[in-house]
């Protein structure tokens, strides 16, 4: 029983020596909180709506563990340790920042200071930034002005104001919301909501921004700009207006120093001055060759008043140059919709500024009723209409009568030309060919007319042939039906019907 009181007098003696230094801890802790005065001219005692208070004036300085405070005037509330002071504020921490203002409450058990006055400047190693109010946390190091304020950096042009602000200066990170507006000789930037790191000059975006250079706008309502190596990354109804032209994408990507950009997803290039609009779900720019390459599920559209034309292909590469021609590469299963004419072919140079189309490698194009192939051809487009047709080489012109018997135009070279989106006339130069049925009014056939000349002028009405000119040295039999087979004897060689390649509509192209 007694070694049981011993040991439990011992215990509770350990535990009360732990209260009365933890006591002692804790009114040592509570006499430094205190503020001391560290020099004044005059000091007097008053009470102010019934609180007493130290009345200190003339070069005041009060200090707050680490924390140096300046003013003309201030009043000292020894029972509460706060602080109001008038005039020439200045508060120091350390080497770390200094804060002037006109008045100053101080809130000592929170470590809170409001700062008030026509300028109010926070002065730190990297920024100073003017308000009218400032609440200054000097516990979590931190400060937040809600009626507007200008953030300069002392070490490079940019320029930041807002209408509300909080500044974590341990981890050297701003917020900025309201009005934002950044600037600097190379862009100026308006926003919602941003983060501003000064360690790593990285600027975030949390709301919608707009950023505008000399030669560029950038939207976004997400993503990041590293101010230190100008590149950037967007997102959420991003997209970027650079020389007439717009590019969105769910994810935009862009390095203003090298004039870089990439967009990826849901990617679509708008050129304003051509009608010319490019999908696909990657895209890269080159700014300085003003030039654009986008692939994977590309196509192109142009609007015109009446019709649109649309092309698809693996990779476009669109180009300027320096007397304003603008041009357009196409590769790789190119296929083309337009309502008066579809096509396929390998590959495709398109010169903006003249309309003027080269199909290469393979081409066919179908109009209306006529199927072209040659090497290589070549469209005229004017006012959203076809107005003309170069075919080079093993140029051939086919189009279908029945499931067995086809018209047909043969020569090494043809030019067509265009009235109301159909094809009226056809010039043969070289090498001339031609096979077409005729028929009477009640498109019975009565014959067909085989005939050879170097050079043939072929006019059409309704798609059909309505006159031959030979110009040079002609041979031409017209042969009763059934005299020749229409398959093994009245088809060219390099005949071939390539009908079940014919996009049939723009959704077609996608496939």
């Amino acid at each position: 029983m007694g070694s049981c009181l011993i040991k439990t007098f011992f215990n509770l003696r350990n535990l009360l020596s732990c209260l009365l230094l933890i006591s002692s801890f804790s009114l040592f802790a509570q006499r430094k909180e205190k503020v001391e005065l560290v020099r004044a001219e005059t000091l007097d005692g008053v009470v102010i709506e019934g609180v007493k208070a130290q009345k200190l004036i003339g070069n005041v300085v009060l200090k707050h563990q680490n924390t140096l405070m300046y003013c003309d005037t201030a009043f000292l509330y020894s029972k509460t340790n706060n602080i109001d002071a008038y005039g020439s504020i200045r508060i120091n921490q350390g080497d770390t920042l200094n804060l002037y203002g006109d008045k100053l409450n101080y809130i000592s058990k929170e470590g809170l200071a409001i700062v008030t006055g026509k300028e109010v400047k926070l002065i730190g190693k990297e920024f100073t930034l003017v308000t009218d109010r400032l609440y200054y946390n000097r516990i979590k190091n931190s400060a937040v002005y809600n009626t507007g304020g200008i953030i300069e950096s002392n070490k490079d042009a940019n320029l930041l104001s807002s209408r509300v602000g909080y500044f974590y200066m341990n981890r050297s990170l701003f917020t900025f919301k309201d009005s934002v507006k950044l600037s600097n000789p190379e862009f100026n930037m308006v926003s919602d909501t941003l983060e501003y790191s000064t360690n790593t000059k990285v600027v975030h975006f949390l709301g919608p921004t707009t950023i505008k250079g000399d030669n560029n706008l950038i939207y976004c309502e997400n993503g990041f700009y590293n101010t230190k190596n100008d590149k950037s990354q967007y997102y959420s109804d991003a997209y970027i207006i650079s020389d007439g032209r717009k590019i969105v994408g769910d994810t935009l990507f862009y390095d203003r120093a090298k004039g870089y950009g990439q967009a990826d997803g849901h990617v679509e290039i708008t050129d304003t001055a051509e009608n010319v609009i490019i999908t696909g779900e990657h895209c890269r720019i080159y700014e300085e060759k003003d030039s654009a390459i986008v692939t994977n599920k590309s196509m192109l559209t142009q609007v015109f008043d009446e019709d649109s034309l649309f092309i698809r292909a693996d990779t476009f590469k669109f180009f300027g140059s320096a007397d304003s021609e603008r041009k357009l590469f196409a590769y790789y299963d190119v296929r083309i919709f337009k309502s008066d004419l579809q096509g396929r072919c390998d590959s495709i140079s398109y010169l903006l500024s003249d309309s003027i189309v080269k199909l290469h490698n393979d081409p066919v194009l179908w109009s209306e009723s006529n199927q072209l192939t040659a090497d290589s051809i070549s469209l005229q487009i004017a006012n959203g209409k076809i107005q003309s047709i170069y075919l080079d080489k093993n140029a051939f012109i086919i189009s279908q009568l029945d499931s067995i018997r086809f018209n047909q135009i043969k020569g090494k070279e043809m030019r067509g030309y265009f009235k109301d989106s159909k094809l009226s006339k056809v010039e043969v130069r070289g090498n001339g060919q031609t096979t077409y049925y005729g028929q009477d009014e009640t498109n019975k056939f009565i014959g067909v007319n085989v005939a050879e000349s170097s050079n043939i002028d072929i006019h059409l009405k309704d798609q059909a042939i309505d006159g031959i000119t030979f110009l040079n040295r002609p041979k031409a039999v017209m042969y009763p039906m059934g005299t020749l087979d229409p398959v093994t004897e009245l088809r060219y060689r390099g005949f071939s019907w390539r009908i079940k390649e014919k996009p049939l509509n723009k959704n077609e192209l996608l496939k």
